[in-house]
């Protein structure tokens, strides 16, 4: 979790301890990392000591900017990637996912990296590796980011697929032996509006966007 911390520059748990480990007065140690690696805001100094005596802790307090911070900066990502003309954005968000990456195994940062990725039309390939490389940060990242993973790897993506549509075989096969008529009738000639209501349908419709590639991939998949 660390790791990402220190190619960017910031102190961590690691430092502090390394600090400790070489100091003489700890104390003063601690208050000194505080101070370098606290929110830089000098009317916040003099306003700390107030929670202290309402009981709460700076731990509860640096969270909850955090997470305000964090909700601020998902916003911002998410106005950038609509705002000026395409090449500016896509600059942009270049930018952040280059200086945000490193800590997307932080689960408090991950959201943040993701959302910049999935505004990415061309996620770098390199990232892109990463993330599948990781099942859980695979997991995490959103379909526009998967898509991009599919459309390179067929094998990964009928993994994928295959699920689904052994599921609507199956739905199909039992509709197809089933002793009601008006689940015969929608077998033989089911409506349109049906058709695409269909959970399976759905699915397949969200994985393959507008996605070219990945369309005809599932055709492939059907006739085999």
């Amino acid at each position: 979790m660390f790791a990402g911390l220190q190619e960017l520059g910031v102190a961590n748990g690691e430092d502090l301890k390394e600090t400790l480990t070489n100091c003489m007065e700890p104390l003063k140690a601690i208050e000194q990392f505080q101070t370098e690696n606290g929110i830089l805001l000098p009317s916040l100094q003099s306003a700390l000591p107030f929670l202290d005596l309402h009981g709460t802790p700076r731990l509860e307090f640096h969270q909850s900017v955090f997470d305000e911070l964090r909700e601020k900066l998902l916003e911002r990502v998410s106005a950038i990637a609509s705002e000026g003309k395409a090449e500016e954005r896509y600059k942009k968000l270049e930018d952040l996912l280059e200086k945000s990456f490193p800590l997307v195994k932080m689960p408090s940062i991950q959201p943040v990296v993701m959302c910049v990725m999935k505004h990415l039309p061309k996620v770098p390939e390199k990232k892109l590796k990463l993330v599948m490389a990781d099942k859980d940060l695979y997991k995490a990242c959103a379909v526009e980011v998967r898509r991009q993973i599919w459309q390179d790897n067929q094998a990964l993506f009928g993994d994928e697929v295959s699920p689904l549509l052994k599921q609507y075989i199956l739905e199909k096969e039992n509709a197809l032996f089933s002793n009601d008529l008006s689940v015969l009738q929608n077998f033989f000639s089911p409506s349109p509006k049906m058709r695409r209501q269909g959970e399976v349908v759905q699915k397949l419709t969200q994985m393959i966007g507008k996605n070219v590639k990945l369309y005809d991939m599932v055709l492939q998949f059907l006739r085999t």
